[in-house]
This record gives structure tokens, sequence and C-alpha cells, in this order.
């Protein structure tokens, strides 16, 4: 009997748990990429429901998959030679307002370090303070490696030192292509593009762009793909409905935006690269007397349970936080033990539709034109 004839004697449960096995152990699929959803699987392998439930519960037995209560089924997977590591650092420079105002996104990320730490048996250090600080976390704690969390370019110069002193680090989320140190983040790109196609499927041609300086390396590629996604559809960016906050103070976000948009000449919607600075976007445009999304669409970039519970809930593009953190700590394992990981590790994004974004009103098109 040949190849292709076993194959088509599988049934529907053995040929799901054959084909998702052989794509782990080829590395088609890594630790932390997504699968298709159980309906998805269905309609591919001709199934009923049940046998996907089925295989993909013995595949989550196996310690193949993660199958838990979140939206989508991830692969895990432990890292070569990970066990050898005993002992990591997570070190980041966040002020008291950033830590305060940003703490969902911390303890989503940290929820995932220390779920790898306890599988791989890993005693984990943190650390809030300066850069230049590394060494402590090295000769005190004895940490084989560190944890970068969200360094911006003006931290490269130091990344490159703790580099050259032969210290394994991983950067969480990193900084670009270019970084000589590897780095863990959420597909920022393809998270904006899904945005803007959203918004131009619905009609939107004139969007606004709200994000942090272009020195925090998320946010600048956020504003890359933001530029490159309307410049390949011909929509006109119209400077003024671009800004850049500078400071990096949650708090301040709401007087960073009071002269931007004037209640006459808006966008007919808006992305924000972040979820604090989208509450003050809500406010800004509360105060020009314009309603989301009857006269602007707004979608967010993170998905915290709050966005869903607003009024109107939000639009957002959802980022697996707490599994870029467990994946950094596989790629960190891997570097302490001198394996070979690819430089930017990038983790899929996923376009939530919520209330916040619908077609532009018709008196909108009308006024812009």
């Amino acid at each position: 009997m040949n190849e292709s004839s076993s194959t088509r004697r599988l049934s529907p449960y053995q040929k799901i748990l054959t084909d998702i096995e052989k794509q782990i152990e080829t590395a088609d699929l890594r630790p932390g990429d997504v699968l298709p959803t159980r309906v998805e699987l269905a309609k591919r392998y001709s199934s009923a429901r049940a046998t996907v439930d089925k295989a993909l519960g013995e595949l989550a037995r196996k310690g193949l998959i993660d199958s838990g209560s979140g939206r989508r089924t991830l692969v895990v997977g432990k890292p070569r030679d990970v066990a050898k590591a005993t002992t990591i650092g997570v070190l980041w420079n966040w002020s008291e307002d950033q830590e305060q105002q940003g703490g969902d996104y911390l303890d989503l990320l940290f929820r995932g370090i220390r779920e790898a730490c306890a599988e791989y048996l890993l005693e984990v250090h943190f650390r809030s303070a300066p850069l230049h600080t590394w060494s402590d976390l090295i000769s005190g704690k004895r940490a084989q490696g560190l944890l970068i969390v969200r360094p911006d370019y003006a931290d490269a110069t130091m990344i490159e030192a703790i580099h050259a002193a032969g210290v394994p680090v991983v950067l969480v989320p990193g900084l670009l292509d270019q970084t000589i140190a590897p780095s863990v983040s959420a597909d920022n790109a393809g998270g904006i593009a899904a945005a803007v196609k959203h918004l131009y499927e619905l009609g939107h041609r004139d969007i606004g762009f709200v994000g942090l300086t272009a020195t925090v390396p998320d946010h600048f590629e956020r504003l890359l793909a933001f530029l490159k996604e309307t410049g390949e559809r011909e929509m006109i960016v119209h400077p003024e409905w671009i800004r850049l906050s500078h400071e990096n103070t949650p708090s301040l976000f709401q007087r960073h935006l009071t002269d931007w948009l004037a209640s006459d000449r808006f966008p007919s919607a808006v992305i924000s690269c972040d979820f604090m600075m989208t509450l003050s976007v809500l406010g800004r445009l509360s105060k020009l007397g314009l309603r989301v999304p009857e006269d602007v669409s707004l979608i967010t970039f993170d998905d915290p349970p709050a966005a869903a519970q607003l009024h109107p809930s939000l639009t957002a593009v959802s980022q697996p936080i707490a599994r870029i953190g467990y994946r950094s700590i596989q790629r960190l394992g891997e570097v302490i033990t001198g394996c070979d990981v690819p430089n930017v590790d990038r983790l899929p994004t996923e376009l939530v539709v919520r209330e916040s974004t619908s077609r532009p009103a018709q008196r909108r098109e009308k006024t812009l034109r």
C-alpha cells in the first residue's frame, strides 16, 4: 500500500492528529503559533466538530497544544535544552505612572513569563530599575540571562554592552530587525494592516492615527505599517490627523490631545496604538461633541477586558501578551544554551470587531469633500 492510499484510509480524527503532530515535528508549526479554529478544522477535514474537539483534546493531553479558554488554540513546545538554564532575570525601567496605568500589559506579560519559568523549573528575579543595573542581576542573583522589557531606541547602546559582555539577552517586546539581541513581539505590522483593511472595507478613506513617540519600537512599527497600508490604498493621510505623543506617561495623554482635531474638520476613523491613549482619544472626541462610531469609528491596539465593557465596546487589535512572555522565556533558554534563534520573533495578532467601528455616515463623507 503506498503512502497516499494509506493516508486516504485514515479517519478524520487520525488525519487531524497526524497532520498537526507532523507540522509541529517539522517546525512548520512552532511554539506560540495559532491553530485554525475548530470550525475551520472541521471544514478542512470534512469532519464533525466533536471529532475536532476529540483530536485537539488528545494533542493537549500530549502537551503539544494549549486549547484552554482563550479565543484560539496555541502550539506548545519546549525549546531545545532549555532545562540547562536554571536562573534568569527580568529587567524593566518603567515610571511609577506607567506601571500604574499600564498594569494590564505587565500583568499579562509577567503571567506568561512565570508560567514558562514554572514549566521549565527556572528561578526568576524581577527588577524594576534602570538598565545599567543589569550586572546586579547577573552577579548578585547569578542570573544566566536577561529579559529586558520594552526597551526603546535610547537603550540600544546599553543592550549592545550587555551583549558584548557575553550575557544572553532577549528583548520583549524588542527593537527592530537590526538589533543585535533577539526580540519577541506581537506582529505589529499585521495588526495595523488588519485594522486599516477593516476600515477601508467599511468605506473609510480619511483615517487619523495616534501613537507614542517613534523612539518606542512597537509604536514605530505600527506607524510605519499605517503609512504603508494607507499608501498602498492611495488614501490621503492628513498630517494634522496624526498625533504622536513624546511623553510616555499615560496620565498626560489627555493633555497631549488638547488641541488635536477640530469639530468641523476631523477624520471618519482613528486608529490608536495604545489602550490608555485610546481612553484619552475618547475623551477628546467627546469634548468635540463627536460620537463613536456615528461620527468617528475607533480601533484600539491592545484588548484588555475593559475594551469589551466600554460603551460602545471597542474594536481592538488583540495581541497575545501572555504568550509573548512565555515565548520570550523559551527564546532566552535557547540563547543561554547556545542555540541559534531568530533575531525577530513575531506572534500573530487578531482583530476583534465590536461596536466602535461602522460605515462612515453619509453626511461625514459630504463634509470632507
